[in-house]
């Protein structure tokens, strides 16, 4: 058992050797400290907000809080309306949240994964300890507040007049692709942040903008059309409306968009890999 209470294995993945086997083996290397990801993210939903008056209510205010602003702004002052297949209004707020709530998530995991390693010196040199699972935990621990989040939201929907769907089923499945994404970003940044000490900051001007190159806010269907191939390179449109589909349409997903999604989150994960494995020999020496 490491100080922090967190049980710890011997699991090497950093090699330089890998080159395009990196992505199985950190892959394996995850699966193999699993018990050590579990304890982690129990430690960081515990501890997050200890000695705050909320609690673990934080973790819902605050989505709550900016779903609510965007609605206002957008449903209330700007007049956005949106509409499901037949033509039928959809209630703005459901339609958002769909979106941003999935979002919320992936921004959660990638600014908390940039200073993960420089956070954690004493982890980061301690030879048996799993480097790699830090981002991932980061990852796990912000997919288990969107799901928290997304339970609320189907009562709403269903208090609406927007019952679950049976397409709901197919909801894991994307949410183990958002993890892919969240993983891979997560493990890029982390990397890159032990080189160059700007990129938070970097992070804290590029993540707005990939937010707003991402239909959330918006139908996709607005963009205009020689835009629309930006949308199609970036990983979290098909994922936003596949979230639409399945919760708020009650639409599975078709094989084109499944594949669109796999081969988005497989290629951001194993970039990730590929670059964190690339780095990691360097990491006790410059944390």
């Amino acid at each position: 058992m490491s100080a922090a209470g967190v049980p710890t294995r011997t699991v090497v993945a950093g090699e330089r050797g890998l080159g395009w086997t990196a992505p199985f083996a950190m892959a394996q290397a995850v699966f193999a400290a699993r018990a050590v990801v579990h304890a982690l993210v129990a430690r960081d939903l515990r501890g997050r907000y200890v000695g705050s008056a909320l609690g673990t209510a934080w973790s819902i205010a605050q989505p709550l809080l900016q779903l609510a602003t965007y609605t206002f702004v957008f449903a209330t002052v700007m007049k956005v309306r949106v509409a499901d297949a037949s033509g039928a209004d959809v209630p703005f707020v459901l339609y958002l949240a769909c979106g941003l709530f999935p979002w919320l998530a992936i921004q959660e995991a990638i600014t908390r994964s940039a200073t993960c390693l420089v956070d954690n010196p004493t982890l980061v040199k301690r030879v048996i300890f799993p480097v790699e699972v830090l981002p991932v935990q980061l990852a796990c621990a912000a997919v288990v507040h969107q799901v928290i989040a997304t339970a609320l939201l189907l009562v709403l929907m269903a208090a609406l007049g927007f019952p679950p769907r049976p397409t709901l089923a197919a909801w894991p499945l994307l949410l183990a692709a958002e993890l892919a994404v969240a993983i891979g970003v997560g493990w890029a940044v982390a990397a890159l942040h032990v080189f160059f000490r700007d990129t938070a900051q970097a992070l804290g001007v590029l993540l707005p903008v990939w937010f707003y190159v991402t239909p959330i806010l918006y139908p996709q269907h607005l963009v205009p059309p020689f835009l629309q191939p930006v949308l199609a390179l970036n990983p979290m449109t098909a994922l936003v409306q596949a979230h639409r589909d399945v919760l708020l349409y009650g639409v599975a997903p078709d094989g084109a968009a499944l594949l669109q999604i796999a081969t988005a989150s497989l290629v951001t994960f194993a970039v990730g890999a590929w670059t964190f494995a690339r780095a990691r020999g360097e990491f006790a020496d410059l944390v």
